[in-house]
């Protein structure tokens, strides 16, 4: 193993915090660092930036303000646009108004832009090898009607925002999907251990480049 460590930082919501998952037990963040450390024969050092109901927007305002310190960080992943759907769907069963979800979706969108843009900037800085995962939706609710065609516009979103050359979305949406049952916490919002190592595998899967 060589001698320099590699920052990894991640950022987010409840899932990059862990929620839902036994205390002290890995989460995705422990499991793609063991990856990333197998693939790269690098030790891995971690940060974690995340809160329960982060939206977009407080991402956003955590790297504006840098209480999100980027400094040496070489790999960032990214949960976010989770609660913005939540926020819009609470908003939405008490209006009965779609124009609430919609406007979701554009500011969801806006937001990503601005964080993709901002961490590619920054992550510039460090040199040409840089990673950013940006971690799409699963459907926790997939018997709610309509549920399924809000998330994957949500997802829609996330792809056509997280762009550029050294940006990729895990898809966590279809590795969860019709497997919800044994992924998700007794919370039937959140990833249990086993949803956890399934997340970090789609991590795996968009390739590790450095």
């Amino acid at each position: 193993m060589t001698d320099y460590p590699i920052l990894y930082t991640a950022i987010g919501d409840s899932i990059t915090l862990g929620t839902g998952t036994i205390l002290f037990s890995p989460t995705f963040v422990d499991f793609y660092a063991s990856a990333l450390t197998r693939a790269t024969n690098h030790c891995i050092e971690t940060k974690t930036y995340a809160e329960n109901g982060s939206t977009t927007e407080d991402v956003k305002r955590g790297l504006a303000s840098s209480y999100i310190s980027l400094r040496k960080t070489t790999i960032v992943t990214l949960t976010a646009g989770g609660n913005d759907l939540i926020d819009a769907v609470q908003a939405f069963v008490k209006t009965n108004d779609k124009a609430i979800l919609y406007e979701a979706l554009h500011k969801c969108c806006e937001n990503m832009s601005w964080i993709v843009n901002y961490l590619s900037t920054a992550l510039t800085k460090h040199g040409d090898d840089y990673m950013i995962r940006v971690i799409n939706l699963y459907n926790p609710i997939p018997d709610l009607p309509l549920s399924n065609y809000w998330v994957q516009a949500f997802n829609r979103h996330i792809y056509s925002c997280a762009k550029g050359e050294h940006v990729k979305v895990a898809d966590v949406f279809n590795l969860f999907r019709g497997r919800e049952g044994k992924l998700l916490s007794e919370d039937g919002i959140h990833p249990n251990t086993s949803g956890h190592k399934v997340i970090a595998r789609a991590l795996v899967e968009t390739g590790i480049c450095l």
